[in-house]
């Protein structure tokens, strides 16, 4: 759950997260070498937006895999924030993709969001291009490329019961911001 803003290298027994969280990585690689103490993991720090140092990346590892799930979520803070809605969302996602195809990954898969089926504002626009980008990848490459889509993880960071139990937790009041 924690890989919610990461991006994960798979490799056989071997496992590269990618973000630019380092709390993020650090609690989920804690996690992981708890849990799979003989999985080796590699931590890297990098921005997906950034294609030069995407690149250099994807040249050192020469990902089988890659899991894609590096993205902004909170609908209301990308309406204020449409510029880096739309630059890591899809310019991140097509940084992504083409350093894997160059890399020779053999498959892809980009978790999206249920807001990118019929979008109706910034962030669901943002998820929607960005599963254009890999579906034409796959396409084009004849590889599998493909994006998988949820709706909100119950208990996942930013996860609206996670949010209604901290209010709970607080005495209340449990706040609804829609009808």
């Amino acid at each position: 759950s924690e890989l919610c803003r990461q991006v994960a290298f798979a490799r056989p027994a071997h496992l590269v997260m990618l973000g630019h969280g380092e709390n993020s990585l650090f609690q989920a690689h804690a996690s992981l070498s708890e849990t799979y103490p003989d999985v080796p993991v590699q931590i890297v720090i990098a921005d997906i937006r950034d294609r030069v140092r995407i690149d250099q990346i994807f040249r050192r590892f020469t990902p089988d895999i890659v899991f894609h799930a590096a993205a902004h979520k909170h609908v209301h803070l990308m309406e204020d924030n449409f510029q880096d809605a739309i630059s890591n969302n899809v310019a991140g996602t097509e940084s992504l993709v083409d350093a894997a195809l160059e890399s020779g990954t053999k498959r892809f898969v980009a978790i999206s969001t249920d807001k990118a089926v019929s979008p109706c504002g910034v962030m669901g626009a943002s998820k929607r291009m960005a599963s254009l980008i890999v579906r034409d990848a796959a396409r084009r490459s004849d590889r599998p490329f493909s994006v998988v889509r949820f709706g909100n993880v119950l208990g996942s960071r930013g996860s609206v019961a996670t949010i209604f139990r901290e209010q709970i937790e607080r005495g209340g009041p449990v706040t609804l911001t829609h009808p």
